[in-house]
């Protein structure tokens, strides 16, 4: 909360109707320190109906509004911030008066609101020092100078119909068929959040820090899920896995292969000890050619099982490979999506230009699932 310089002034303006009542005597200050210790003044300038600030307001409205206000400038005196904001925007019902709004400002400086500050200092001198005084509108522009020191200026923007745009949790604008919806208001230093909201769609965006007395831009494009969605592998060669495997099922055919010529050099190996039977009448044959045949056969059968282990491995590893590689989908950010379309040449980019103001522009865009 900010501690606007002390000035100890009131206002000492003729209302040019009946006084009221004097107030009853203010009630013990509570313990709180004020934003500011300047005291409240005690009367409101008329000036005639010919005064913008009093034309069209009825002697009625004008001593209604008078006498609130004075009983906000007893509690503002006393310490009662709250209770004083609420009557001064009572007698604004009344009344819109630049000196009201003067007072109610010192309200709200103590209530740590410098938005509303600023707001209301910003009607007191609408109509120049006249309905204060000259000390109270320079002094009016000497808060507004602190205050400043503690709010920004947001502009938001967004061109989907239908989407419901809130800043910081309030609702703003909803954007109408054919038109581009817009807000532009104060907010505290800091970061913010903006959020755009329609069936389908539902997505916030949190701004970078808004410094003070900045002007921010942020524009809001809803996007569906599919627009932003993509798909990646882990390895661009997808052929990877299917080699593999392809590589297994040879390495099975030639396991199968030598499987098959192992049966049949056991085959051999049967028949020629049976000839060799007959011929001698004895059992068994003791012929190194026989026995080759039946060392064929053992090789064989075993390098048709290493086949067959290398091609089940093989299989086995191409079948992780092809799932681990599988195509998975992810989504991008609003910031990718456009940088994709200006490499396409769909989206152009362009410079924000504010002749003296320090302005900053952001784009985010939002998008919903289905």
């Amino acid at each position: 909360m900010i501690k606007p310089i002390a000035l100890g002034l009131g206002l000492t303006l003729s209302l040019g109707i009946a006084a009221a009542q004097p107030a009853p005597a203010p009630a013990p200050a509570p313990d709180k320190k004020p934003g500011t210790d300047e005291k409240a003044g005690e009367s409101l300038e008329h000036g005639g109906d010919s005064r913008p600030w009093a034309a069209g307001v009825a002697p009625a409205q004008q001593q209604a509004a008078l006498v609130r206000f004075r009983e906000a400038n007893n509690q503002l005196n006393s310490g009662f911030f709250a209770d004083a904001a609420k009557l001064y925007r009572e007698a604004l019902k009344d009344w819109n008066h630049p000196a009201i709004h003067y007072n109610l400002a010192l309200a709200l400086l103590n209530l740590d609101q410098p938005i509303e500050v600023y707001d209301s200092l910003e009607k007191a001198i609408k109509f120049g020092p006249a309905p204060l005084d000259k000390d109270k509108f320079d002094h009016a522009k000497e808060y507004m100078l602190l205050v400043e020191k503690q709010i920004a200026t947001v502009e938001v923007s967004c061109a989907k119909a239908g989407a419901k745009v809130s800043v910081d949790g309030k609702e703003v604008f909803t954007v109408k068929p054919g038109e581009v919806g817009r807000y532009k208001g104060r907010v505290r230093v800091g970061r913010h959040t903006f959020v755009a909201e329609k069936p389908g769609y539902n997505a916030q965006v949190d701004a970078p820090y808004v410094e003070p007395g900045q002007k921010f831009h942020i524009e809001l494009t809803l996007y569906t899920a599919d627009e932003l969605t993509r798909y990646k592998r882990r390895w661009n060669a997808k052929w990877v896995p299917y080699a593999v495997i392809g590589a297994g099922v040879v390495a099975g055919g030639v396991g199968g292969l030598m499987q098959m010529s192992a049966s049949s050099s056991y085959q051999d190996y049967d028949d020629a000890v049976a000839r060799c039977n007959t011929d001698t009448g004895q059992m068994g044959c003791t012929d190194a050619s026989v026995a080759d045949m039946k060392d064929s056969g053992d090789t064989k059968r075993m390098l048709g099982i290493v086949g067959y282990g290398v091609a089940g491995a093989a299989i086995v590893t191409g079948a992780v490979l092809l799932y681990l590689n599988r195509e998975q989908s992810y989504e991008i950010t609003a910031d990718q999506y456009k940088a994709e379309q200006r490499k396409k040449g769909v989206l152009g980019v362009a410079p924000v230009i504010e002749p003296g103001r320090d302005g900053a522009m952001a784009g985010a865009a939002v998008f919903g699932k289905f």
